[in-house]
């Protein structure tokens, strides 16, 4: 059985936010990603294009193994 994490592609005022790792369980909902990413906007690296942020997020799952794959979010 794999891990029970997921890679969100979080859009947050037109900016995408690649996050890996994420557990589905307690960290993948809104509240605690909108606050992932206010609290921590100087560490986060973000990409204007949808497509780039898509192409990272699946680059990023071919080295992770992990059961929900990758996962949009707009918050």
């Amino acid at each position: 059985m794999s891990n029970n994490n997921v890679i969100a592609v979080a859009k947050y005022k037109y900016k995408y936010y690649v996050l890996p790792n994420l557990c589905m369980d307690t960290q993948f909902n809104i509240l605690y990603i909108k606050e992932l990413l206010i609290n921590n906007n100087h560490i986060n690296k973000y990409t204007r294009d949808r497509g780039k942020a898509l192409v990272i997020a699946h680059d990023i799952q071919k080295k992770i193994d992990n059961e929900y794959g990758v996962i949009e979010i707009s918050i």
